[in-house]
């Protein structure tokens, strides 16, 4: 509904002044162009901040002595629309002093609960987030690009729910890989930025470490972030001893012992997970303890051959 608004401010303040222009974001959005004639031949642009993002306004040179005050207009506007919510966001994460009457009206759910949710896309962030807030046009929930990721705020019942269809809709929309973390559920100013810290440590973990399905929740992480750290002369051994036998595993036998750790070192669940005969997995498994030495069936043996092996994709991500 803003994005509506915002698009029919800028459509009455075209017609009312009776400057035709168009804005778009720096990397192509549109955010509204001007039903009424633009002269081609006789056009001059200017950027314009829209909060953290760069807009750029055309339109004929003979308005040109409008522009400053067009700007002032757009900007403030687009301000009083969006940035209010988005601005406590940022003030919370960046430890600046924020009112409690602030919180109150900018964030009215986090006294019920929110989730703090981190998207990072390899692709347009604007247009992701254009899509985010389509997703949640009538609902409490703030979304604004952070660092370079989007952050989505808000009071989700079932938030695995919610961030799958987030990771589906940019997905098949963009047509670009789109990664998710998120934390704990929080109800205070300080339960934002720890929630916060802890989407932006796991997001930086599922990357390096090439977690399937791209969604990282933090109380989930905890191997991979004892793995993270274990002691770099530990690392460079495991590597040595395990590298060239990773190296040679072709992508099945790599989905097999991901699939075969996710299930808890089931074969039953492993092998239907994989849709193949429990002798298969066996099989597979035979192959890679005869390959490594390690019979990952075995626990002490499985949870040396993992840190091994996420050490591995760590190195390949790099």
């Amino acid at each position: 509904m803003k994005m509506y608004n915002f698009n029919e401010f800028l459509k009455n303040l075209s017609h009312s002044s009776k400057i035709p222009f168009n804005v778009v974001t720096e990397d192509g959005n549109s955010l509204y162009i001007s039903d009424l004639d633009i002269k081609n031949s006789h056009i001059t642009s200017f950027t314009i901040m829209l909060g953290r993002v760069k807009g750029i306004i055309s339109l004929e040179k003979q308005y040109e002595n409008c522009t400053a005050l067009l700007k002032y207009t757009i900007a403030n506007k687009y301000t009083q629309l969006f940035l209010s919510k988005e601005q406590a966001v940022i003030d919370i994460l960046e430890n600046r002093e924020i009112s409690i009457d602030n919180i109150n009206i900018n964030l009215p759910f986090l006294k019920n609960g929110c989730y703090v949710i981190l998207i990072s896309v390899n692709g347009s962030k604007y247009e992701a987030l254009s899509i985010i807030k389509q997703i949640y046009d009538n609902e409490e929930v703030v979304s604004l690009i952070y660092n370079d990721n989007i952050i989505v705020i808000g009071q989700f019942a079932e938030v695995q729910q919610h961030i799958e269809s987030i990771k589906e809709s940019i997905a098949s929309d963009l047509y670009c890989e789109c990664y998710v973390s998120y934390g704990d559920i929080n109800y205070d100013i300080k339960g934002i930025k720890k929630a916060y810290n802890e989407a932006a440590e796991c997001m930086i973990l599922g990357k390096k470490f090439d977690i399937k399905d791209h969604i990282f929740n933090y109380n989930k992480m905890l191997f991979e972030k004892i793995v993270y750290n274990v002691d770099a002369k530990i690392k460079r051994e495991l590597l040595y001893m395990l590298k060239d036998k990773f190296d040679a595993f072709d992508s099945q036998m790599i989905v097999t012992i991901e699939q075969f750790v996710d299930c808890g070192l089931n074969i039953s669940d492993a092998a239907r997970k994989l849709y193949v005969h429990r002798n298969t997995l066996i099989y597979r498994l035979d192959k890679i303890k005869k390959e490594t030495n390690f019979d990952i069936r075995d626990f002490k043996d499985a949870s040396v051959f993992l840190i091994a092996f996420l050490i591995w994709k760590g190195n390949k991500v790099e």
